[in-house]
């Protein structure tokens, strides 16, 4: 499982790898998405990103701390 600096990163990689396998009714559900996170002057927010990454695929957050 690849890991990720950001949400960002992260949602940026499933849009390359998972979005293409994913039905066309899927992929209809998530157009609009893909296209606000491309394009520049729209926004996706990261809780729209979180929740679709936790719908379509396997995705867990982790902290590290480091002193």
């Amino acid at each position: 499982m690849p890991q990720f600096q950001t949400i960002e990163q992260a949602f940026e990689w499933f849009l390359e790898n998972v979005y293409p396998n994913l039905s066309s009714e899927d992929k209809h559900i998530l157009r609009n998405a893909k296209y606000a996170f491309y394009k520049e002057d729209l926004k996706i927010s990261t809780k729209r990103m979180n929740r679709i990454l936790r719908e379509y695929s396997t995705f867990k957050v982790m902290y590290d701390v480091e002193k």
